[in-house]
């Protein structure tokens, strides 16, 4: 898929995939599979490999490369995959860059230089001006790192010189979401990864949303997307309060081993996350346990 091809479909719900571990830590490349089927028949817009909810920080370059190929193959010409690059060096993030464009990857979603420190905006425009010039893909800025954060004006600038494709904004921060809408004004992507005000980012602008809960409810999601672009705002809104006390329990430093069990619950077979991430304690588990009942009156689920 060209880019060109990508402005007209990477849009709407794009559920970044959980990468299925069995217990001793290997990929269980069947279950992503599966996972990949299961959730093209809900009708998402596109699937993301590689991300956090993907734990893609742990993944090695054969790893990531191996479930971007099984994701392009299963997805095939009409879905758009994208690649998610977590990496600490541009030398880091070019070659998976590189190995992610060889294997047939659609667009990538890369964060900035995630440990410790940060680079400023000057180091972060020439981080993505180099991959820019590295590969022939659209880059979208994974905005996600707290103690990284591209400002505004930066992230505008890159938009503007070609540099990035688009921005998906995470870490929360609905301000920094609202500050780029403004200045963007629908000129460039702008995808939400703040899970619990998806509703509000949609209404303000965001092309689309690519987050955890997308995973986890992709029907549920959709039913927002759709009814914010019809501006049925009282359905929308419904929904939207249907998300909330999904987002407030999954959303906590061992999100994907707690997405991964509640997906496990209801019929999706994702396995483990990768240690030192360990399966959700008993006290835990009977909160998620809770959320079953409602997941599956809403339509998730396989």
């Amino acid at each position: 898929m060209n880019s060109k091809g990508i402005k007209d479909r990477l849009l709407g719900i794009i559920p970044p995939l959980v990468t299925p571990f069995n217990g001793d830590g290997e990929i269980d490349y069947e279950l992503f599979r599966e996972e990949i089927r299961m959730m093209i028949a809900t009708g998402v817009s596109g699937i993301s490999v590689g991300g956090s909810t993907g734990e893609g920080e742990t993944l090695s370059d054969e790893e990531l490369a191996e479930l971007c190929r099984i994701a392009k193959k299963e997805a095939g010409n009409d879905l758009p995959v994208v690649g998610g690059i977590i990496a600490d060096s541009t030398f880091q993030a070019i070659k998976r860059a590189k190995i992610l464009q060889m294997v047939g990857a659609d667009a990538l979603m890369v964060t900035p230089v995630h440990y410790l420190f940060n680079s400023g905006d000057e180091g972060n425009y020439m981080f993505y001006k180099e991959m820019h010039e590295a590969v022939d893909l659209p880059i979208i800025v994974y905005n996600v790192v707290k103690w990284n954060v591209p400002s505004t004006e930066s992230l505008f600038a890159m938009l503007e010189n070609g540099i990035i494709y688009g921005v998906k904004q995470s870490g929360g921060d609905m301000h920094a979401l609202a500050d780029l809408l403004s200045r963007t004004k629908g000129r460039f992507p702008i995808f939400t990864a703040i899970d619990d005000m998806m509703f509000p980012s949609f209404i303000m602008g965001a092309i689309g949303s690519i987050c955890a809960i997308n995973t986890l409810m992709p029907r549920t999601s959709i039913k927002l997307f759709k009814a914010v672009s019809a501006r049925d705002l009282p359905s929308a809104l419904k929904i939207h309060e249907a998300i909330i006390p999904f987002t407030r329990k999954i959303l906590k430093p061992d999100m994907p081993a707690r997405i991964k069990f509640v997906m496990n619950k209801i019929g999706w077979k994702v396995g483990y996350a990768r240690r030192p991430l360990v399966e959700p304690t008993n006290d835990i588990t009977s909160e998620l346990n809770a959320l079953i009942p409602e997941l599956l009156r809403l339509g998730e689920g396989s």
